[in-house]
Formats: structure tokens, sequence, C-alpha cells
């Protein structure tokens, strides 16, 4: 119920019944906590919420003067009642669901004279003795078959003495079948009704010709209906059975060790359903009709109890105080929900913006076209008189074909991000990293690219997330960062295969040049027999080397463009031979068997230091994704931090922390061969 080519988001709500939440709770393995059950529409207007304190001891009471609420971070002053005495009454009904199959005969822990079935009817009578006389209660058992024995009724002494008149068979277990039988004598939950089922079972299914399981599992999803377990020694098949069951109805398995833990389970069921409250929560009018998180904070037996839910709020309110009594407890997380990004017309404001925009965006590239195509075309057609060349034999310029088309549009798109690149110095450098990287696009066409991919992720998160601010922003930074990551690591890739296949081609050309062929007709050979990288660039090198480069510079390019250190000690050693002579073929052929034996040393030192590299990317990433998380889930919890000074103190000092980290981190596990 919470709110590879170049070209080329809370969690399901569900109704949850006070008893089923005490059963999270009991034992010493689960803690207090505090759960928002549902919301209803009350008459004078306000939310009505159904809250319940999960793990309250028996004997503790929920104080209704120190019930707090929150809307949207504003408190304001909400009445609480007890759901038993509340107007607005919610219909709650609780089936037990009890195993008597022959294994309930065994002693529930070892040397105990108490028998599970004995344990599980002093457990039931507990809480039935103490359970609110407007819960509705059934009963259903379950052997070799199940039997509805009481339908859900307010008559809890009829559900007593058919409890205490149980036996125990010499059948099956049908937990199943059991399971769903159960679920449709409840009727399932709606809005103003709970419904739960707690299956108490010392066994795994055992009834082959009955449901399945998945056919208990889509029971229990259809009906809605709450669905907790208590296992008495249950075999870990057992307690797997079961907890797919919980699973499927929000709730969970609880181990009981001895009749004691059976007891406490359900004496704190009877206490927490005698405290379930209904809160009267006033809308604030700057709210209303917006949805907003609610919290609710109650304080019973010495411990405090909260939870906050997104609800879609009230249309009409009225105008309420602030509640004097603000500061009390722990303060609540502000909701960056509200103002200008929470109202109903921002979304269709911010489409028709970006329409204009787009329109806008297209006519400036339709208007703006080559102005200067335009001027000498206009001068050729007035000096078309007075020369011997028609118009009609002016011969048409080609179109400039480009990654992005040979759209007039495209064209001037690109003209403009080619002046921008050019105004910012941006050309020769960006340039470079493309080419390093294999990608045959331009550097305005990657400008293009990158801005298009930015704009589309900040649309998109806006889109997803009701136009949050945080979450466009985000967008946007993922948007603009991405596509540098890819470049980086294109290029980084492209650079490693380069150096890998490095020692094979320096054979190559030793065996070429040893047959007695020249550099240029050996470089040949090695581009027409490898591929990748290598093949790309020495061609290159061969191109320029018959556009009048010489060869050794041409070469030299290769080793910068891909920032080869090793290439350029091959490339001084052409140099070197080509001026005082010796046996070029001898001299690769030795450096060939130096970088291999160094590419092997290379492999190991990253397979020892593979470890330590993996965690170092998952201790960078992890902060940066549970930010992301919180952004896009819960951003009321990281609101706070933007809006605050400490906050925004805590994010600088938390960034340079985490930059400081992952640089120590890289210079730790980074070796140098």
């Amino acid at each position: 119920m919470r709110g590879g080519s170049t070209r080329a988001l809370r969690r399901a709500g569900a109704g949850v019944a006070a008893m089923a939440m005490v059963v999270l709770s009991a034992g010493p393995a689960f803690a207090a906590k505090g759960q928002i059950d549902k919301s209803v529409a009350l008459p004078n207007g306000d939310l009505g919420v159904y809250f319940s304190a999960i793990g309250l001891a028996p004997s503790a009471t929920i104080d209704l003067a120190r019930v707090r609420t929150t809307v949207g971070g504003v408190s304001v002053a909400g009445t609480a009642t007890f759901v038993s005495a509340a107007p607005a009454k919610l219909v709650r009904k609780t089936m037990l669901t009890i195993d008597i199959s022959g294994s309930m005969k065994e002693p529930i822990s070892a040397g105990s004279p108490t028998t599970r079935m004995q344990a599980a009817k002093a457990a039931a009578k507990s809480y039935l003795d103490n359970v609110p006389d407007d819960v509705l209660v059934g009963l259903v058992t379950f052997e070799s078959t199940a039997v509805v024995v009481v339908e859900p009724t307010t008559k809890h002494d009829v559900v007593l003495a058919a409890v205490q008149d149980l036996q125990v068979s010499t059948g099956n277990t049908a937990l199943y079948s059991a399971a769903i039988k159960a679920n449709t004598s409840l009727g399932g939950s709606g809005a103003t009704t709970q419904s739960n089922q707690l299956i108490i079972s010392d066994g795994r299914n055992e009834d082959p010709t009955g449901p399945t399981i998945d056919a208990a599992v889509a029971s229990i999803k259809q009906s809605q209906v709450q669905v907790d377990a208590v296992s008495i020694a249950t075999d870990p098949v057992g307690t797997k059975q079961l907890g797919t069951l919980t699973a499927a109805g929000g709730g969970s398995t609880v181990d009981a060790k001895n009749a004691d833990d059976l007891t406490a389970i359900f004496e704190s069921a009877a206490a927490t359903q005698q405290n379930q409250l209904l809160v009267d929560v006033p809308v604030p009018a700057q709210f209303a009709g917006t949805t907003q998180t609610v919290q609710v904070q109650v304080t019973a037996g010495g411990e405090q109890f909260s939870d906050a839910t997104a609800f879609a709020l009230p249309a009409a309110a009225t105008s309420v105080p602030s509640d004097a009594a603000s500061d009390y407890g722990p303060k609540p997380v502000a909701s960056t929900s509200a103002g200008i990004w929470g109202q109903p017309w921002v979304l269709a404001l911010a489409i028709l913006a970006f329409a204009i925009g787009v329109f806008v965006l297209i006519a400036v590239a339709f208007l703006s076209i080559d102005r200067e195509n335009q001027t000498s075309g206009r001068v050729r057609r007035r000096l078309s008189r007075y020369s011997l060349v028609s118009r009609q034999e002016a011969a048409p310029q080609a179109p400039v074909s480009g990654a992005l088309g040979q759209s007039q549009v495209a064209r001037s798109a690109v003209e403009l991000a080619g002046r921008v690149v050019q105004r910012r110095g941006l050309e020769a450098g960006l340039g470079a990293r493309l080419e390093a990287a294999g990608l045959p696009l331009k550097p305005p066409e990657w400008l293009i690219i990158h801005l298009g991919i930015a704009i589309t992720a900040g649309l998109a998160l806006a889109l997803l997330t009701g136009f949050g601010l945080l979450a466009t922003l985000l967008g946007l930074v993922v948007g603009f960062v991405v596509p540098f990551v890819y470049l980086s690591v294109k290029e980084s890739r492209r650079k490693a295969e380069f150096a890998r296949t490095l020692p094979e081609t320096l054979q190559l050309l030793a065996g070429s040049l040893a047959a007695g062929y020249s550099l240029p007709q050996a470089v040949d050979t090695v581009v027409r027999e490898s591929s990748g990288p290598m093949a790309v660039e020495l061609n290159r090198a061969i191109v320029e080397a018959r556009l009048g480069v010489p060869m050794e510079d041409a070469l030299d390019t290769v080793a910068h463009r891909m920032d080869s250190v090793d290439f350029q000690w091959v490339v001084m050693a052409i140099r070197i031979q080509r001026e005082v002579g010796g046996n070029l073929a001898e001299v690769l052929t030795n450096v060939a068997a130096t970088m291999r034996e160094r590419e092997r040393l290379r492999r190991q030192v990253d397979v020892l230091s593979a470890e330590g590299r993996l965690s170092a990317i998952i201790l960078g990433a992890l902060p940066l994704l549970f930010v992301t998380y919180l952004i896009l889930v819960r951003p009321e919890y990281i609101g706070l931090l933007v809006t605050n000074p400490i906050g925004i103190a805590m994010i600088v000092v938390g960034v340079i922390l985490l930059i400081a980290g992952a640089l120590w981190l890289r210079k730790v596990v980074t070796v140098e061969v």
C-alpha cells in the first residue's frame, strides 16, 4: 500500500490484520514496531488511519494522549480512539487453522509432559479470553482433510468449546487444503474488512491428491488475506512450505520452541487487537488532494511505536492548527514532494513545455539551414545571366552523410553542435578519444547524442516519480555521466586489446622482414593477417604513408593515439635501425618475447588482485546505489539532507571521503608491471 549499438521503480500494499502483526513480533527475534494497516475517508473530510503496535506487551496499553501525527512533515493535531469504540467500524476476522494430525500428540519439546496439541489448545484459550468482543474468530482443523469447525463469529465461547473438544487424529497433514478452506470462509479483505489466517502446524503437507502449493498461493493472493504461521518443531521442508504461504499473504513464520512461546504469541496478539487504533488525521489545506507521507507515533509500556506511509489525501480539507507539542519525540522527516512539485497541474505544464521546446528546436533547425549556402546560391543566381553557365548546368552538391543521417535537420543540428565544440576547444581532445575508442562519430555528433541521452534520462525519471526534483536531477546527472563512462570503457578495452595483440603482431612483422619484405610491405602483411584494433590502426598508418607521411611518423601517431608506451619503443627501435642499420627482425623478435613475458606477468597480477578490485568496485558503488534507491523510492528520507545546512555539510564531507577512499583503494589494487 506504499505509495551495445552506438546509435542506438514501493512496496505493494495489502490489508494487514493486527493479530498477524503480533505474530511477527513474537519471541525475542522480533523487535517492537508500529504498523499502519489501512486508511479510510472519514465523514468530516479527514483521513482515518488504522494503526497497530506490533510486539506490544500483554499488560501494556497505548496512551491516547501521546499520539502524534504528521502530514508531509507538518505536525497536525490528530485524535485517536480504539477500534473497538471507533464510530467507523472495521470488521476484523481471524481464522485459527490448527493442525490435528497424528504428530500433534508428541511432546512440544524434549522432556516436556505437554503435547503439541495441549499447548495449542492452551494458547488458543488464552487468545479467546482476551481478544476484543467485536473480532470475529473462526476455527479450521486439518489432518488428512480440512474441516471448517466454526465459521467466523463473535461468540468466542463457541469457538473455545470447539477448541477444547479437538482430538488428535491418525491422519496426515493436508496443509494446502486447510489454507484454501480458511480463506474461503473468511471471504477476503476489503476496504472496511481486515481478515487474517493463523496457521498452527508441526509438519509438511502430506496430501498428494489435494491442492498444490501453487493453488494455495493463488487463493491467498486473490483473497488478500494476511497469512501468518506458528511452526511447532516443523522440519525444514515444512518450514519452507509455511514460509511460501506466509510470503504470499504478506506475513511471516514464527517458531514456537515450547508451550510458553506459543502462549506468549497468542496473548500478545490479543493485546495488539485490543489496542488497535483509528487515528483521525486532519489534512492541512496546502496538501489537500495530493499524495503525502502520513506518520503516526504512539507510546505504550515505555516504548515508542511509529510508522509512515504515503496516502492520497482527501481533496476537501479545512485549515488545521499545528500541534503545539511538535517537538515531542523524534522529528519527522519532511517530504520533498510538498510545494509546487506536488500540484496536479505540474505534469500537464511540464509536458506542454517539453512539446514547445521540441517544436522550437525543430523550427530553429529548419530555419537555420546553412545560411552560407543560401547566400552563395543567391549570388550565383544573380551572376548566371552574365555567365556562360546556365542555372541548370550548375552541379548540385552532394549531401554530407553522417551518423545521424542525411536529413537537413540532422545536418543543421550537427553544424550547430560543431560551432559549440569549436568555441569550447573540445574538438581535438574529444575527437582523439572517439578515434581511440573506435567509434565512427564526429565530436558534434557525439555531443548531440550525449545531450539527448541526458535529457531523456531526466525526463524519464521525472515522469516515473511524478516530477520529483531530486529524481529529475538524478536522471540528468546519470544521463550526463553514463556516456562518458561508456566512452572510457570502450577506449580502455580497445587499448587493452591493442596491447594484448602487440607481441603477436611484432612476431609477424619480424617474420615478414626476415623474409625480405620492406617495412611498408611487412606492415601491409600484418594488416591483411590481423584483425581488431591492431589491423585498423596499422591500415591507417599505411594510408598516411601512401599520402607522403614517413612510415615512422605514421606508426608513432598510432602509438600516441593508442597510448602504448611499448609501441613507442618499437617505433624508436625502427628509427634507430633506419639511421644506424642493424637486424630489425631480430630486434623485433626480442622485443616481442619481452612483451609476451610482461603480458603473462600482467595477467597473473590481475588474477591475484581480482578480489581487491572487486571489493573496491562494490565499496565505491554501494553508497551511490543506495542514495539512488532512496531518491527513487523514499525521497522524503533523503530530502532533509539537501534542505538543511547540516545535511548539505554531511553530503560534502561524505563525497570527499568517498572520493578519497576510492582513490586509496585504486592505489592499493593497482600494480605496475
